[in-house]
Parts: structure tokens; C-alpha cells; sequence
């Protein structure tokens, strides 16, 4: 090109702005300032827009780096020497220079950050409207290969964000998606470039930044499992930032918006992630209070599954016991929104409608559903957080916040099966927390909670079986919407229950042996001796598996008299005069034909001891083995307890002396002489000679009870075992047969 072309510059100006050194570069550069000055004092518009065209346009094509280079020194002294007047054209002066930060040449992009700072020094909030290309722009540099140009790139950096605090014009909502973009990339420059800026807006509370909060928060988590320490550290502390400015004006937080992403990044395998956010759900549920209900099942999805870290005491670190501290905190907290949730219904209520079936909690409540583990990584959400339904926002505006049950069930019926007991129990004494504060609306979930309820009898953990029997006892007195109470009897799910735990105690023989009597003395306690044994009596007398049928009477039967939990049980079959009594002796007599031992020791208990001869009469036809004569020797050993001790006074005279007397005598044959044998000829040989013939000894049979009828039918059960036992024989000798000639 001749001298012509680059006018109004001459050719010596532009030889001496593309020189490779620099002293002659700025010598032309201040000569290229004083030519500016001159026209924009002449107003010679055309004049400047000629240079910023040479200078930007034909000087820029070149591919040699120094042409390059004194274009960049140009447009910086063309900035400079029109001062103010350069806000006319910032347009011509930022593109060609923001394109050179994109050159291969390390001295070039450097030459650009320079000439940039130079423009934006002097043009400062004219920038304004060019703020994304040079946002953009200096995220580039600052992941940068070469250090001296990030070293240029953090004065620039440092400059644009004075231009933007002070600036009054720039609205946050054009920042915040350009910074949340960076969050989510995989370099580690570009995240610590997008803190680095949340941090110094967040400086400026004028600009008002925690209002965009929700649009942050989640790209913000996603760089807090960074693998770069430093990365993580400057994350955190802006956290605890933000967490600071929310506890001391909550009332500006949109809690809503931001709890979904919260509940996401809770339920994280990065502990310090994790903490986080429990921590920020912690306080979430304290500032916001019932607002949280909505969003319970999220964030007892992401809090239940924490306090499994007390299982492992030995693997804890430092951070995992203050998760679990947390998260009990946070469980805590929502189980006291809930009561308070029903007190303050409690209260509202008209009591002209009191009876009346109350609306069921899930009716009107945001359809929530509890995030998963999912996050964006690579690319931010539409909102910068995981969606959430409108519902929730719209419910919280127009009327009080409701608690979703459903999903609320839904989520504590999946942590039942979860490996961890603390969890479990957790799961529990929410549902039973629930029915004792919304009996109503848990009825209607009962049919979700009941199986899995039912399921936790067989875990090994002691507290998790208690609970699970507590819940289902709440379950089986649990009134149906709009009732008062309800009779243990009449409940559809006693029975049911009752049916499901003998599929449980036949499916697994040791689960009977090891659990069977703690289920059952747990039952006792929480429902009552007398329901149980009833009900599970009824259960028991159609049971098919006689096998079973004869184990679970030995177990109920053993209980009935050494539980210290059926005292009173024991003492109600002792009153015969009771009609209740004499029924509920009919009950158990029908299913304690299984066993005859323990059909002998509840008539020795009900003071029927001419019944009880007439049992030992029938046992010479029973099959006599080594465990019949094991539990005939327990049960001599029972005698000699304290249950037996009114009994053992009976001995020493009175009505029906004389039929104990023959029941202990034909108790006697049975046994071998062995030491149960010899105790108890001892006991008899202490015992006063009988009385004269003259003198009254029997005690009548009650009159209500056809004892001749009980004692067929306890023939025709122990014929049924006979019978039983002997296809079980043949069943085990053919499949003998079949595996010697296979």
C-alpha cells in the first residue's frame, strides 16, 4: 500500500507503529494521540473515522504480529487523544481489538489486553453496552496459556470490574447468565474466573445480587466439587458469604427458588459438597419455616440418607459427623413444622365441623416430586437451577404451605430400604410421627406404608423391628377419615397384619426362633396382651402348616407364662368367673392343640385341672419323643417358678386339690426319672396327705364350657399332626430314593 492509503497517516507514523520495538511504536503512538487531539478539537469526524478505519480495519489484516502490534498501539492512542469524546467510537475501537485477543501469537493477545485496558480506562461506563464481548473476552485470557498475558488480563480484569460496580446503567440480569455460563464449564481457569466475579459484584450490595441468588446457587455447588483446592476454598467462602447476608435479612430470600438445588447437591458423594448443603437446608428450614413443607419429601430424601454415617464410627471423618450432626438437625426441624402445622389446623378448626372428615393434605399441594442426584455439568440449566414445579410457588402465594403426604410416604417408604439402621429408624418414626399428627390423611397413604412397614420385621436391628411393630400398631388403631376411634377388632389391617406376620415367622424358622418372642412381647405392649393373643390364636387355629402351627404355640405359650409383659394377661385367665375370661380361654384352647404341652400348661393355668388329667390321659396316645418329654420337663421346671406358686398352694388342700393331684401324679408317669422327675415327687411328697372322702376337694367344671367337645377336638388336631407327620416321612424317603438311583 503507498502513503496515500494509510492517510491522514504518513508513512514514517506507520513505519514506526509496526516496528518490532517498542520505544518506536509508542513514539508513533504519541504522535497518532497528537493527530486525534487536533481533530476532535477541529471536530473533523471524517478525519477520525478514516484513522480508526486504517487502524482497525487495513493495518489489522496484516499477518505479521508487529503490523498487528501498531494497530493495537494506535487505537489505544486514538482513545486516549479523543478522552471523552471516545464514547462516539467505542464500537470501531473494542471489536478489532477484542478479535486480536484470539491471535496464535502470545505478544499479540498481550498487545491487545493492553490496548483494551487503555480503551476502557478512558471510556469507562460508555463500555457498558459492550459489556458480553468484553466479559467473554476476558474469560479467554484468563485461562490463558501464556503468564504474562493472564498477568495483563487480571489488571484488565480489575479495571472492568470497577467500570461495572460503579457503573449505574448495567443491569445484573445481563451479568449474572454470562458469569453462571462459566460455572459449568471443565476448566478450572473459567470457574475460578466466574467466583472470582460473583465475589467482587457481591462486594457492591448496591447492585443488588443476592436477588439473583437462585440463578447462581447451582453452578456455584457445581464448582464447590472442583478438584482444585484453591477453586473449592474461594467457592466456600463465598457460600458462607451469601449464608451470612440470607440469616441476617431472610426476608429478601426467595427460599423456594433456591431449595430444590439445595435438596439436588445435598443427596452429592463430595462430603464437603454435602455439608454444604445440608448445612444451607438447615438454615433454609429455620429462616422459612412452614414454606419448606412443600418441599419435605426433597429434603427428607436428601437428610435421612446422611444419618447412616453413625453406623460407621470407626470410617467417620470430620466432615461426615458434622453431615450427620446436621442432618438429624434438619430432621428435627421438619418433624416440629409438621406438628406445628396440625396444632395450628387443630386450632383453626370450626368446631361445629369437628366431626367432619377433614381435607386430605395432598388436595391443593404443589405436585412435588424430590430431585435426583442428577446435575448439570457442562452446560447451565434454562433457570441456572433443576426445575421445579410452579405449583409450589403458586401454592405458597395464595394460601399456606402444604405438606405433599403422598410424596412424603413415597420417600419414607424408599428409605426402609435403605442398608443403613439409623436411617430406617428415622423413616419410621416419621410415619408414626405422621399418623399420630395426621391420622386422617395417613389412613388414606396406609395401602403405600403397610407392606414395607410389615417387611422391616425381619431386620436384624432391634430398633428397627420396635419401630416397625410401633407403626403398625398405630396402623391397626389408625381411624378412617372422619372417625373418632376404632375397635382393635374391627380394623381391616390388625388382621392383616396379623396374617402377614405368620407368612413371615413360617417363611423363615429362624426368624421365629430368634424374633418370634420379641415381635411378640413388643406387640403386647403396644397393643395389648389380650388383643394379640387373641388374634393371633384366631390366625392360628386355620394355619395348614402344622409344623409351624405347633412352634408358634410353644412360643406364645412359653411367653403367656414367663413375660413379665403378660402379667395381667396371666392374671385375667386365672379369674374364670369372667365370661371374658371364658371366651377368651375358647380362643386359645382351638390353636393350643397344636401343642400339647402348652395346652396342658393354660388348663393348669385356668384352674381346669380335671381337664387336665383328662389330657394326660390321652398323651399315652401320642407319639412320645425326646421333644415331648424336653417340653414336658420345662414345664415341670415352670411349676417350681414363681408363676406356678398359687398353684402349689392349691396342693395343700381345698375345692379341685384332689385333680391337681391327678394331674401332677399322671404328669409323673410320663416323665423318665430324670431330674425334672424327682423335683417333682419331691413337690408331691410335700404335700399334705389328701383329704377324707368326707371332705369337699373337687372344683365344678364351668358350666358355659363343653369340655368334653375341647377335648375332641384337641384328639382331632393331634390326629391331623399324626397324619401330617407321616406324609412328611414318605415325602422325605421318596426323595431319598430319587437321589441314591438318579
Amino acid at each position: 500500500m503507498t502513503e496515500r492509503d494509510y492517510a491522514p497517516l504518513s508513512g514514517a507514523c506507520v513505519r514506526g507503529l509496526c516496528d518490532k520495538l517498542y520505544d518506536k511504536r509508542k513514539f508513533a503512538g504519541v504522535e497518532v494521540e497528537k493527530m486525534v487531539k487536533d481533530f476532535s478539537d477541529a471536530n473533523n469526524t471524517n478525519q477520525i473515522k478514516r484513522l480508526l478505519r486504517v487502524l482497525g480495519q487495513d493495518l489489522m489484516s496484516s499477518t505479521n504480529p508487529n503490523v498487528k502490534n501498531g494497530a493495537l498501539m494506535g487505537l489505544s492512542s486514538v482513545a486516549v487523544g479523543l478522552g471523552k469524546g471516545c464514547d462516539l467510537y467505542i464500537g470501531e475501537l473494542i471489536h478489532p481489538i477484542i478479535a486480536c485477543l484470539g491471535e496464535s501469537e502470545a505478544r499479540v493477545r498481550y498487545g491487545a489486553t493492553e490496548a483494551l485496558f487503555n480503551v476502557l480506562k478512558v471510556a469507562r461506563s460508555a463500555t457498558v453496552t459492550y459489556f458480553p464481548l468484553v466479559f467473554d473476552a476476558l474469560a479467554r485470557l484468563a485461562a490463558d496459556p501464556e503468564l504474562q498475558v493472564r498477568n495483563g488480563a487480571e489488571v484488565l480484569d480489575r479495571l472492568v470490574k470497577d467500570i461495572v460496580t460503579e457503573s449505574a446503567e448495567l443491569e445484573l440480569a445481563a451479568i449474572v447468565p454470562l458469569v453462571r455460563e462459566r460455572m459449568y464449564t471443565r476448566s478450572a481457569a473459567s470457574r475460578q474466573f466466574a467466583v472470582a466475579w460473583v465475589s467482587a459484584l457481591d462486594a457492591a450490595p448496591a447492585l443488588g445480587l443476592r436477588r439473583h441468588l437462585p440463578d447462581l446457587l447451582d453452578g456455584l455447588f457445581t464448582v464447590l466439587d472442583d478438584p482444585n483446592p484453591e477453586i473449592r476454598r474461594m467457592c466456600d467462602v463465598q457460600l458462607n458469604e451469601f449464608l451470612r447476608s440470607i440469616r441476617k435479612e431472610p426476608a429478601e430470600v426467595d427460599f423456594q427458588a433456591m431449595i430444590n438445588i439445595l435438596i439436588t447437591h445435598a443427596q452429592s458423594t463430595e462430603e464437603l459438597l454435602q455439608l454444604t448443603a445440608v448445612t444451607w437446608l438447615k438454615e433454609f428450614a429455620a429462616l422459612s419455616g412452614a414454606r419448606v413443607l412443600p418441599f419435605a419429601s426433597g429434603v427428607l430424601l436428601a437428610a435421612l440418607p446422611c444419618l447412616a454415617y453413625t453406623d460407621e464410627p470407626r470410617k467417620i471423618t470430620t466432615y461426615k459427623s458434622e453431615i450427620r450432626e446436621t442432618a438429624a438437625t434438619v430432621n428435627l426441624q421438619l418433624t416440629k413444622l409438621v406438628s406445628e402445622m396440625s396444632e395450628s389446623r387443630a386450632s383453626s378448626e370450626d368446631p361445629h365441623t369437628k366431626g367432619a372428615p377433614e381435607e386430605s393434605s395432598t388436595e391443593g399441594a404443589p405436585a412435588e416430586s424430590p430431585p435426583t442426584k442428577e446435575a448439570p455439568k457442562e452446560s447451565p440449566p434454562s433457570k441456572g437451577a433443576p426445575s421445579q414445579e410452579p405449583a409450589a410457588e403458586a401454592s405458597a402465594d395464595e394460601s399456606p404451605p402444604r405438606l405433599n403426604l403422598e410424596a412424603v410416604v413415597g420417600v419414607l417408604t424408599q428409605m426402609l430400604h435403605h442398608s443403613s439402621v439409623h436411617t430406617k429408624v428415622a423413616a419410621l418414626d416419621w410415619i408414626l410421627h405422621l399418623y399420630n399428627k395426621l391420622p386422617s390423611q395417613m389412613y388414606q397413604q396406609t395401602e403405600l406404608v403397610f407392606v414395607s412397614v410389615v417387611g422391616c420385621l425381619t431386620d436384624a436391628a432391634d430398633d428397627v423391628v420396635r419401630r416397625a411393630l410401633a407403626v403398625l400398631a398405630e396402623i391397626c388403631s389408625c381411624p378412617s377419615a372422619g372417625a373418632d376411634g376404632v375397635d382393635l377388632e374391627s380394623s381391616p389391617y390388625y388382621h392383616k397384619f396379623l396374617k402377614a406376620l405368620l407368612r413371615l415367622l413360617a417363611a423363615d424358622e429362624s426368624l421365629l426362633e430368634d424374633r418370634g418372642a420379641f415381635i411378640i412381647r413388643q406387640l403386647c405392649v403396644l397393643v395389648g396382651a389380650e388383643a394379640v393373643y387373641r388374634g393371633v390364636a384366631r390366625a392360628v387355629s386355620g394355619e395348614r402348616e402344622l409344623r409351624f402351627a405347633a412352634r408358634l404355640v410353644d412360643v406364645l405359650a412359653t411367653l403367656l407364662l414367663t413375660a413379665a409383659e403378660l402379667h395381667h394377661l396371666r392374671l385375667r385367665l386365672r379369674a374364670f368367673d369372667d365370661p371374658a375370661t371364658v371366651s377368651l380361654f375358647r380362643t386359645l384352647y382351638a390353636s393350643w392343640c397344636h401343642s400339647p404341652v402348652a395346652l396342658l400348661a393354660l388348663c393348669l393355668l385356668t384352674h381346669n385341672y380335671r381337664h387336665c388329667a383328662a389330657l394326660i390321659a390321652t398323651f399315652g396316645d401320642l407319639e412320645i419323643t425326646v421333644d415331648f418329654l424336653t417340653e414336658i420337663d420345662k414345664l415341670v421346671q415352670l411349676i417350681e417358678s414363681p408363676v406356678f406358686a398359687y398353684m402349689r398352694l392349691e396342693l395343700l388342700g381345698g375345692p379341685g386339690s384332689a385333680e391337681l393331684r391327678a394331674a401332677l401324679f399322671g404328669l409323673l408317669m410320663l416323665l423318665p426319672q430324670s431330674e425334672a422327675f424327682h423335683a417333682l415327687r419331691r413337690r408331691l411328697h410335700c404335700a399334705p396327705p389328701p383329704p377324707r372322702a368326707d371332705t369337699p376337694q373337687h372344683r365344678e367344671e364351668h358350666a358355659d364350657i363343653d369340655f368334653p367337645a375341647l377335648l375332641e377336638e384337641f384328639t382331632r388336631v393331634q390326629a391331623a399332626h399324626r397324619e401330617y407327620k407321616t406324609l412328611e416321612r414318605r415325602l422325605s424317603r421318596a426323595k431319598l430314593f430319587d437321589r441314591a438311583y438318579s
